[in-house]
């Protein structure tokens, strides 16, 4: 009887009809992938939408939706195993996809696996895909080499796969919206920022909602600029095909002439062949061994998806009120805007004019400006205690005197312009004892850990007339100590120049020297911060062929660079962008800048390691709760910095 029974199982598990698309068959294990596999002897489709994509360096991030397995559904045609979470539509058609095209500038440059989620708008969309490897080195030969890119590639498009309209979040991810949420109820919110910083850290900026899956092989050219102009466009782009097919060993037709296809590869800087999907290619495979080889290798070939906020609503996160989503949402949008924003680089991007800023990736019309100067009037940082005893200790190394003063002040005709300002806490114990009594009394003592802080504030001076030049300072570039120096390329100054210290991190060049120094400077065109703005760019808005003449208003500057100025990110405080403007085309050559990755605030100085036993209490650093006997080593860290909420 037992026999018969298993049998008789064995035969249910194994019927087709228990594992189609939408069946809801019950399983076992944590996602019923195993069971599943015994079930259905058929791979399991890797090309799963609802993970995390950084849409600026189009990588994958985390995982977002929750994967199950337990209604063991498969694809149409029953080839793959599929998440419950999806459903997948086959594409009627078969055969490969060929297309060329030249691309002439990095710009216009778009990824082969990822284009429709870079077509996506809600952020920067000029940023989108921009800071890929692929973007990154078509930029550098574009620059460095002179040339254009050619490329051609065949696609196969089997399956579009699309994520379930309700799906449930995984459960990491859902912890981690939970805790900013937490914050958020507890006012808490320098640590709900930092945290919704950490969420774009580890699952980017947008949802996958849809994939294609197929696979693609193409060749790119990066080929010398004065080609183009000796040679039409569709002949650059058959000669291509051409060469791209030869190497796989396929037959095509073609128009051009040998001869032009070996004026062709003699202008070629660069060439590279890839394969997403199917084997990875190597020298002497043909197309055929390729297109045979895509079976059960699988990859995404274009992506669909939403920004990473539009995905928090009520109906993921049921469990909080309705205002406490909403502000979770918005703190997620923040933290993408950021990342958008800190890595947004205004300048001119016209090779051929003499401002060219290797660095820029969006154009702020400064290729051609006006002879502008401006002089600098220096920099200084006052610092006042705030609260905790002593306080007033910590101010003397977070002081900077204005060097052309000898004080916390501007030379006369010239105005203090605020930047910003910033908090520094420091923790300390104090062993406090009190009297106790029941029957007897006793003195009880404890270690009470408390905070003292202080808040410093930046200051820039412009001049509020028209000054001689040799009345301000020559400015060298800064640096901090996560950033170098444009100028040097080092952490430090260029010869004759003195750093100057601004906010935690900041050092700002100056020089008196004007014989020695002027050589190693550069136009200085004001600084801006999302505090304050840049009066510079008012006056040369106004009247170009003034030095700097200003008015003494400090609000309602625009937050702009002077006309033929850019801005670069000198630092970021606590979230807040401080910027700084020289003459464009300054920084030219080295190396293009690394992404920024987030996060750009500090993580709050909440107590660390403190010792939870009955001899010890402990007060928030930035809030005025004081938690429980035994609390303290819940909190993290015990010294830090921290901007004004």
């Amino acid at each position: 009887m037992t026999l018969i029974i298993v049998a008789a199982g064995l035969f249910l598990l194994s019927c087709p009809e228990f594992g189609v698309q939408g069946s809801s068959l019950k399983t076992t294990s944590e996602n019923g992938l195993y069971e599943c596999k015994l079930i259905h002897s058929i791979p399991v489709l890797e090309v799963v939408p609802g993970g995390g994509w950084d849409n600026l360096r189009n990588i994958d991030m985390g995982r977002i939706m929750d994967i199950s397995y337990h209604q063991c559904k498969t694809t149409e045609d029953g080839a793959y195993l599929i998440a419950d979470e999806i459903f997948v539509i086959p594409q009627k058609h078969s055969g490969l996809d060929i297309h060329s095209e030249i691309i002439e500038n990095w710009k216009y440059y778009k990824s082969t696996t990822a284009s429709s989620i870079n077509a996506e708008v809600s952020f920067f969309s000029f940023l989108n895909g921009k800071f890929s490897k692929n973007t990154q080195r078509v930029r550098i030969h574009e620059m460095n080499d002179k040339t254009f890119t050619a490329r051609t590639q065949v696609r196969n498009f089997v399956y579009k796969v699309k994520s379930s309209v309700s799906f449930k979040l995984d459960s990491r991810f859902k912890q981690h919206l939970l805790a900013i949420g937490s914050h958020m109820e507890n006012n808490r919110s320098s640590a709900a920022r930092y945290e919704s910083e950490m969420l774009i850290v580890n699952y980017g900026t947008h949802v996958l909602t849809q994939l294609n899956a197929g696979a693609n092989l193409l060749q790119e050219d990066e080929v010398k600029q004065s080609f183009l102009s000796e040679a039409t466009k569709s002949a650059v782009t058959t000669a291509i095909a051409s060469s791209f097919f030869k190497t796989l060993k396929s037959q095509i037709s073609s128009t051009v002439t040998e001869e032009f296809m070996k004026r062709y590869v003699a202008n070629r800087a660069h060439s590279r062949i890839e394969s997403n999907g199917g084997v990875p290619y190597y020298p002497g495979m043909t197309l055929q061994m390729w297109q045979n080889s895509i079976e059960n290798r699988l990859i995404a070939i274009d992506r669909s998806g939403l920004p990473l906020h539009v995905l928090i609503n009520q109906h993921t996160l049921p469990d909080l009120p309705s205002p406490t989503v909403a502000r979770i949402s918005q703190a997620v949008e923040k933290a993408i805007n950021m990342y958008y924003m800190v890595n947004t680089h205004p300048g001119c991007v016209d090779m051929n004019s003499p401002n060219f800023d290797y660095q820029a990736n969006l154009d702020d019309h400064s290729c051609e400006s006006p002879n502008t100067n401006f002089t600098f009037g220096g920099v200084y940082q006052e610092c006042v205690a705030v609260f905790g005893a002593n306080a007033q200790s910590m101010c003397p190394t977070l002081e900077q005197k204005n060097p052309l003063t000898g004080g916390l002040s501007c030379p006369p005709q010239y105005t203090a312009v605020h930047l910003s300002s910033q908090f520094r806490d420091q923790g300390y114990y104090q062993n406090e004892c009190h009297r106790k009594c029941h029957v007897f009394c006793k003195k009880k003592c404890h270690n009470v850990y408390h905070v003292r802080r202080v808040r410093f504030t930046a200051y820039w001076c412009a001049a509020t007339a028209s000054v001689p030049y040799t009345s301000g300072l020559l400015f060298g570039g800064l640096y901090t100590t996560k950033s170098e120096n444009p100028l040097t390329r080092l952490q430090s100054c260029p010869p004759t120049f003195y750093p100057l210290s601004l906010f935690d991190n900041m050092k700002v060049c100056v020089s008196n020297d004007f014989e020695l120094g002027f050589r190693s400077s550069v136009p200085f065109g004001g600084f801006i911060s999302c505090e304050s703005g840049n009066p510079l760019a008012d006056t040369a808005a106004s009247n170009p062929s003034l030095q700097s003449s200003v008015p003494t208003n400090p609000s309602g500057y625009s937050k702009n660079c002077p006309r033929g100025f850019s801005q670069h990110v000198a630092d970021i405080i606590q979230s807040c962008q401080v910027l700084y403007c020289v003459k464009s085309g300054a920084f030219t050559g080295g190396e293009l800048l690394p992404i920024r990755l987030p996060p750009f605030s500090t993580q709050p100085l909440l107590a660390v390691g403190l010792p939870s036993t009955e001899n010890y209490t402990m007060q928030w650093m930035d809030e005025t709760q004081v938690p429980t006997q035994g609390q303290g080593a819940g909190y993290t860290r015990t010294a830090g910095s921290e901007r004004h909420e």
